[in-house]
């Protein structure tokens, strides 16, 4: 407006869902629905072939009929109005007017070159907000792909937990120390997916952390009673002295419980399962080791940790990779080590400030 001296300037853009222009500005009050009979004409594909700056008020194309109906109340003094679209190289973005040109001094052929540059550069300006956001969206998707990844993979270890205990309780009912393990078992299964069920309604994209004073060995303490009357499978405790490590106890218990149902389902029928903790100077950390099938150094190193990656044949891929994420926000870190055929041990390490 200031640089060519027009009182009145309009900018239509196109919306990427409807392929329409839209009006996004203008310097003049609008009517509140202006000539919206024409409104229909307003698709994108009326207006691809305009590439430079036009005088809109003698220009025959059919994009400009229709920019002139659907703004025949406004620009009625001043001289012809001028078109300029909006383009970056072949993305056709929208289109300013500009009208009401003090004096009416008519446009140079200079000044229609400048404002096809102007158009250019507004046009490249309008794509990167539109690939901006597009990128925000994907984002945001992902994001949301993530979590619900993460409340499925829970739920997952939930349901594993119950039919464990539903497979264990024909055997084992008259033993009264197994129905008090399968009661607390159950009961602190309902109070995970509660747990969950609050977390997906906050529906938090990113992990936030709820720290608190954890005793890491009572953490893992119950988190094994929940597996430790599974048949043909021996679990060893070997629990050092911990100072408590500031931590999200709900998270943490993701991990613990995920690492343990790995352990179980890799050792199958038989075998062991051994969980140790100790404490350095700056860490304190838990190690979970089995007897099962171990993996290959090729899935160790280039799979272990991503997404949607598993050797499971029911496997999410998503529990290592939520374990790693949960770990890496609490500035610790998590690895393994593993020979196929022989076990797997993976090690856990939390700082204590």
């Amino acid at each position: 407006s200031e640089t060519f001296n027009a009182l009145s300037v309009s900018l239509w853009v196109v919306d990427p869902q409807s392929d329409r222009l839209v009006l996004a500005a203008s310097t003049q009050k609008m009517a509140e629905n202006p000539d919206s009979g024409n409104e229909s004409g307003l698709t994108l594909k009326n207006f691809r072939t305009l590439t430079r700056p036009f005088d809109l008020d003698s220009a025959q194309s059919g994009g400009a009929a229709v920019l002139r109906a659907v703004s025949a109340g406004q620009f009625q003094h001043g001289g012809h109005r001028i078109a300029v679209p909006l383009r970056a190289a072949d993305h056709w973005l929208g289109i300013a007017i500009l009208a009401d040109r003090v004096h009416a001094v008519p446009y140079t052929v200079e000044e229609y070159d400048l404002l096809e540059c102007i158009g250019d550069q507004v046009g490249a300006s309008l794509l990167n907000l539109q690939m901006a956001s597009a990128l925000i969206a994907t984002k945001e998707f992902e994001a949301l792909q993530t979590v619900s990844s993460f409340f499925a993979h829970d739920l997952k270890n939930a349901a594993s937990t119950l039919s464990l205990m539903l497979t264990n309780l024909p055997v084992h009912f008259d033993d009264p120390d197994f129905r008090a393990d399968a009661l607390r078992a159950i009961g602190n299964t309902v109070a995970r997916i509660n747990q969950l069920i609050s977390r997906a309604a906050k529906l938090q994209a990113g992990l936030s952390l709820n720290r608190t004073e954890t005793d890491l060995n009572v953490l893992l303490k119950e988190a094994m009673q929940q597996f430790s009357r599974n048949n043909g499978i021996r679990w060893v405790e070997r629990f050092g002295p911990l100072p408590k490590v500031p931590a999200d106890r709900e998270q943490l218990q993701s991990v613990v419980l995920n690492l343990l149902l790995n352990a179980q389902e890799a050792v199958g029928a038989a075998g062991t399962v051994t969980v140790e903790t100790s404490a350095s100077e700056d860490w304190a950390e838990f190690r979970v080791s089995d007897t099962g099938c171990g993996m290959t150094p090729e899935f160790l190193r280039s799979s272990l940790f991503r997404p949607l990656q598993t050797s499971k044949k029911k496997g999410l891929g998503i529990g290592m990779f939520q374990s790693r994420m949960i770990v890496d926000a609490h500035r610790g870190k998590i690895s393994a080590v593993s020979e196929a055929g022989v076990g797997t041990t993976f090690r856990v390490q939390l700082p204590l400030q």
